[in-house]
């Protein structure tokens, strides 16, 4: 990897050349990666902390959906559109549908240890933390071919000129700022949940890639989107562990005065925490936040064969039955943040709307719709970051090094706001949750999401700028909430415009969906330094 020094104005700046630059070491970013290494060029990825640890495919449940069964792609192609109530990128979705299976055997080729079942591939890590396994494997091939990793840096921006590409990031424990050129820049940071109350996200995923995306000029969409897994642990000084939708099934979902969940909402969908995860997750917020009344699994009836129904549950029978208890008393459960489902607009190449910029994962929207299907996320990953870092090595050919000095001025003029900030970051970031969860999570109405948006201005006006001398993980944590609140705002506005109810977003105030005027995307990008909003119509998909 060539490097040089450059000033930044009276600072002393890292300069580190690639040919493709790839933020975010997941499951998206390192399969990117994969690809522009294959085509021979040099490929740098950047990560927040350690790589591939702080990701959610690292946190996942390794469920990944793909099979070569005919019957089976058919029902994968049926049920990806099914959840995304008519709102899905059919394209998008079709290439999911085709491709998914040549990934996951190409995993297996690549020695990850995971088993195939029903149309599903259960990647075997150290529970519950399944996903170690995958991010073990995609980075054993990434350093067998020789990809560079840079971690424990947080971007602040992304310049993009004539095609090519340049960020500026801050390493906190050198307190040093460094600055990264490129022919192409694939996006691959994820998702946004952590923003929420309630997740079982590592607790930086605030969404940075939204906003790195959007100043750099690209469109975003369904931001209002934002999947709750309903099934995640609820008991005091346990984690949100994530209780495998098919165990779940096994058993019975009551409220404190015994009544059965599913019944009395009418959910019939099975396995309902896989294919009805909207619903069920409204059920739930409703009991335990609106009427007061705890809802709890009772799997104390399970036969030692059903705890061992699929792979994943019996991954976790142990943890979720005997050290937690589930196997000898029911268990309190609650929805948590989990899926953004919207994000960067892309194409079946993964290109965005910006020219030299690529994206993949979750850190772009439109394939899933207005919901998830389980086992989508981490098979979308794989798909589009192939695709993406093909499309980026391609492109990167065609570059030439000179292209990159606009960048680098345009980059020079941005200058990290100051001011005087008083409250501490885990107090404006345990708010910001708060007013996200309450406000602008699993129910909404106009009342709540108003009241959001001037808490969430608040907030940023409190954490705006750092005292004099701040350095470290203190700068790190307000950039980082700066960030945080631009991502908020803009989920609360998505919410607050679509006027109706459609998967994942439930409007109290407009509770049916409205296909006439909203079977489409809202869509936002920055013109003049303000947000413009339009709506996409989109072709119904089911």
């Amino acid at each position: 990897m060539r490097q040089r020094m450059i000033s930044h104005g009276d600072i002393g700046m890292e300069h580190v050349n690639c040919d493709v630059l790839v933020l975010g070491s997941g499951s998206a970013g390192l399969r990117a990666a994969l690809s522009a290494r294959e085509a021979d060029l040099e490929v740098l990825v950047v990560s927040k902390g350690k790589p591939g640890r702080s990701t959610a495919t690292w946190m996942s449940s390794g469920v990944m959906a793909g099979s070569t069964n005919e019957a089976t792609l058919k029902d994968h192609l049926d049920r990806t559109l099914l959840a995304g109530r008519g709102i899905n990128q059919r394209e998008l979705v079709e290439i999911l549908v085709k491709e998914a299976p040549l990934r996951l055997n190409e995993l297996k080729s690549f020695g990850i240890q995971a088993e195939f079942q029903d149309g599903f591939l259960f990647s075997k890590g150290r529970p519950p933390v399944q996903g170690h396994e995958i991010v073990r494997c995609l980075m054993e091939k990434n350093q067998e071919l020789g990809t560079q990793f840079v971690g424990n840096v947080l971007v602040t921006d992304l310049v993009m000129h004539n095609g090519v590409g340049a960020v500026k990031a801050y390493r906190q424990s050198s307190d040093q700022w460094i600055v990264i050129s490129a022919k192409a820049v694939i996006l691959a940071t994820g998702g946004a949940a952590a923003l929420y109350l309630r997740h079982d996200n590592p607790k930086r995923m605030f969404g940075d890639g939204y906003i790195l995306a959007i100043e750099a000029g690209a469109v975003l969409q369904d931001m209002e989107f934002e999947q709750f897994y309903p099934l995640c642990l609820a008991e005091a000084g346990l984690p949100s562990l994530l209780i495998p939708p098919k165990l779940a099934d096994c058993g019975r979902l009551i409220n404190e005065q015994g009544e059965d969940i599913l019944d009395k909402y009418g959910i019939q969908e099975r396995p309902a925490g896989e294919r009805a995860r909207d619903r069920l997750s409204q059920a739930l917020f409703n009991e335990a936040y609106r009427n007061g009344q705890a809802v709890c699994l009772d799997l104390r009836s399970l036969s030692e064969e059903q705890w061992r129904i699929d792979p994943f549950s019996a991954a976790m029978a142990h943890i979720l039955g005997d050290r937690y208890g589930a196997k000898h008393r029911p268990v309190r459960v609650a929805p948590a943040g989990h899926h953004t489902m919207g994000g960067v607009r892309i194409d079946g190449s993964a290109a965005t709307s910006v020219p030299g910029l690529f994206a993949a994962g979750e850190v772009t929207g439109g394939l899933h719709g207005a919901n998830r299907s389980g086992g989508n996320a981490l098979s979308e990953t794989f798909v589009f970051g192939a695709r993406a870092g093909s499309s980026a090595s391609n492109w990167a050919k065609g570059r030439s090094d000179g292209d990159r000095q606009e960048c680098l001025k345009q980059l020079r003029k941005r200058e990290f706001n100051g001011g005087n900030g008083k409250l501490t970051m885990t107090d404006l970031q345990a708010k910001l949750r708060k007013i996200m969860w309450d406000e602008c999570g699993i129910l909404r109405n106009r009342k709540g999401l108003v009241q959001a948006i001037e808490a969430i201005k608040e907030i940023n006006d409190e954490g705006d700028g750092l005292p004099l001398g701040c350095r470290g993980l203190e700068l790190a944590d307000r950039i980082e909430l700066q960030s945080a609140t631009k991502v908020a705002g803009l989920i609360v506005q998505g919410a607050l415009k679509r006027e109706e109810s459609r998967g994942a977003h439930f409007r109290e105030d407009f509770p049916e969906q409205d296909d006439k005027n909203w079977c489409g995307h809202l869509q936002v990008r920055i013109a003049n330094g303000e947000y413009v909003w339009n709506f996409q119509s989109e072709q119904p998909t089911v």
